[in-house]
């Protein structure tokens, strides 16, 4: 047995020792430590950065102005390595790797992940039990003309991915920065939701299946959702492996996926669930037709919008079988009493959603103004300052990740390439530099025998 399932064998969890020695042997298995690329060729690789793990305190839950903060990344990608080891890839080009398939599976390294995503969850997803009240006498008729005014609005609102992908530099590379972040979870859609038809729960459990064979396409591969989304990806000229873009996933993005394994594979989360799974469906209905028209905006009529044109038709369908056939006859069967949980998941989602957006305009607004970058001289440096130096050999590489503060990065000798999507790198040579905002993701390789560079951070770190 391995020392990881050792250590678990161990009574209590609860020694701080032990817990470390969990983190450390699931993030450091050879699965998801250091890659050789910035692209994933195998489901199985997914690298989290380990060698950060000492610097992150996952002890604590995160507020909603601290999700730029590296811990919260991490958090996030140790996340869906546990929650999909659950779930069953097999790659569909190429041999497989059993020797990887095994290592992802492996026993002791799912009982490290369990031991571990108790802390991870509650580090990650914590700081909406504050962001989201509840209050008031609710009964469901209550919540439905609620729901219908969000709903409406969002109807009413210009689509913001319209907008970000229409005004970018690089309309077509903006647009598939934005499919980047949906793969994590449309290459395997509806596999959180699979989590919840088992067991008995009467009629409802069979309305809840027929959404799920829906996003399976009724048997017929072709029509399964996810392979409509892989034709789409193909067609944007991305790789359409599941995770091959792992290390570009912002965290916001990637705690969309996991929030829904959140409340699924926790059943006492199901009624938060429930009305998660409302919003997505309602939602998804309206916004998916700004997602296609975003693809026209971009790419014109070389690319189809099948996939967001489908969601935009059954989705109405979706939306209203989870109120009317899943929402309404749970809350008569079991009474008011689950009308909260149903509200908060409705509204945690919602506002997930809401965040997710910002992060990504974010990132689409920092890689257009990379692109005007021109070489400047080294800008004065605050006095005391944290900074720091490092050395590296050609070749090494730095796994995409953030920082916790704005820093200045300069290039002291040599060469590297800054990384910061697959379509937004910088070559710095000796006496170049730029400013990383704080949060946004990136990472870099060293193109020469040898490179220097020193990171300062010019404002105090949260």
């Amino acid at each position: 047995m391995s020392s990881v399932g050792t250590l678990l064998d161990h009574p209590s969890h609860t020694d701080p020792a032990l817990h470390k020695q969990a983190f450390s042997g699931f993030a450091s298995h050879s699965l998801f430590d250091q890659p050789q690329s910035f692209y994933c060729d195998s489901p199985y690789v997914r690298p989290v950065r380990p060698q950060d793990l000492n610097q992150l305190d996952f002890g604590h839950v995160l507020t909603q102005a601290e999700l730029d903060q590296p811990s919260h990344l991490m958090g996030q990608r140790l996340l869906l390595n546990i929650y999909e080891q659950d779930l069953v890839f097999l790659p569909q080009q190429g041999k497989l790797a059993l020797a990887e398939f095994n290592a992802f599976y492996d026993e002791d390294l799912r009982r490290a992940g369990a031991a571990i995503r108790p802390e991870l969850e509650r580090h990650v997803f914590g700081w909406l039990d504050e962001a989201v009240s509840i209050s008031g006498n609710w009964d469901v008729d209550a919540f439905k003309a609620y729901a219908d005014e969000v709903l409406d609005k969002i109807a009413r609102t210009p689509s913001s991915l319209v907008e970000h992908i229409g005004q970018s530099r690089d309309p077509a590379n903006a647009a598939r920065f934005f499919l980047i972040q949906c793969a994590g979870d449309f290459l395997s859609e509806a596999s959180a939701m699979a989590r919840n038809v088992l067991g008995n729960f009467g009629p409802a459990q069979s309305e809840l299946f027929k959404i799920l064979i829906d996003e399976y396409g009724y048997g017929v591969p072709q029509k399964k959702h996810s392979v409509i989304f892989e034709s789409l990806l193909a067609q944007c000229g991305l790789n359409s492996g599941v995770h091959y873009y792992w290390q570009f996933y912002t965290a916001t993005s990637l705690a969309l996926t996991n929030y829904f394994h959140y409340v699924s594979a926790n059943h006492r989360h199901f009624f938060r669930y429930l009305g998660a799974l409302f919003y997505t469906e309602a939602s998804l209905a309206l916004v998916t037709r700004a997602q296609a028209e975003a693809m026209r905006i971009a790419f014109g009529d070389t690319v189809g919008t099948l996939y967001f044109d489908e969601h935009a038709h059954i989705d109405v369908h979706h939306g209203k079988m989870a109120f009317e056939q899943l929402i309404r006859p749970v809350v008569a069967h079991y009474g008011k009493q689950v009308l909260p949980d149903i509200i908060r998941g409705f509204e945690e989602f919602r506002l997930l959603q809401d965040v997710a957006d910002a992060e990504l305009f974010a990132h689409i607004a920092w890689h257009d103004q990379l692109a005007d970058w021109q070489p400047q001289p080294v800008p004065p440096q605050p006095a005391g300052a944290p900074s720091h130096t490092f050395h590296e050999c050609r070749d090494d590489l730095s796994v995409t990740h953030v920082h916790g503060a704005t820093e200045l990065f300069v290039v002291d000798k040599g060469t590297l390439k800054l990384v910061c999507s697959p379509f937004t790198q910088l070559e710095l040579g000796a006496g170049q530099h730029v400013v990383i905002p704080r949060g946004m993701l990136h990472g870099s390789v060293i193109t020469a025998e040898h490179c220097s560079y020193t990171v300062t951070s010019l404002e105090h770190a949260a």
